[in-house]
């Protein structure tokens, strides 16, 4: 199975990318807002490569880390929740406020992604809360506790981006108190942690 390819970023729609890769040229299925600063540019995308809905071709769904393709695996094992509504999903919510409000159990806020209905978000909060709890250490906070939580998510969201693996995220978050420190200089203390792994 591919897990990654890496090319120049072509060209960028709404809804996919084309990628060329050694003049073969892809078409991935992404959140083209994310991939459009690399336009012009070499990148390595995570993907999943499926049958459509009707077995009649394969159709390439791309992410900027392995954690958002890890979620978007996990939200098609939802009952009601395809490909294309996974995608949907990813593309309407930042990918740790997603994880939060799932964690957290905001039905509502699911409901404001375009193709969920109430039942389909309570299945999704049913189905994934307690994995996703487990997984990204989520935990729910109030006042202050909750700003620093938010300085967290940012901070991991920067260092995800950066290629680092979720699991040397959460070491290093949890390994140091990042409560007093600007977003700036909290990810400059976690890329100093992350250098001593």
């Amino acid at each position: 199975m591919i897990d990654s390819i890496v090319g120049t970023i072509q060209e960028v729609f709404g809804n996919y990318v084309i990628l060329n890769y050694n003049n073969i040229y892809i078409k991935i299925h992404c959140n083209g807002t994310k991939f459009s600063e690399f336009l012009g540019k070499e990148k390595r995308v995570y993907v999943s490569i499926k049958f459509n809905e009707n077995l009649s071709e394969l159709e390439c769904y791309g992410f900027l880390t392995r954690e958002e393709r890890e979620l978007f695996l996990k939200l098609q094992k939802v009952t009601g929740v395809g490909s294309k509504l996974a995608l949907q999903i990813l593309s309407s919510i930042d990918f740790q406020e997603l994880i939060v409000e799932i964690a957290k159990g905001n039905v509502a806020r699911l409901e404001k992604v375009k193709g969920i209905g109430k039942k389909t978000a309570s299945r999704i909060i049913l189905e994934l809360k307690e994995t996703l709890k487990k997984e990204f250490k989520v935990a729910a906070t109030t006042g202050k506790e909750e700003k620093t939580y938010k300085k967290l998510e940012e901070i991991s969201l920067a260092l995800l981006s950066l290629g680092y693996e979720i699991d040397e995220v959460n070491q290093v978050l949890s390994s140091g108190d990042f409560s007093e420190l600007s977003l700036e200089d909290g990810i400059k203390l976690a890329l100093k942690k992350l250098s001593k792994i």
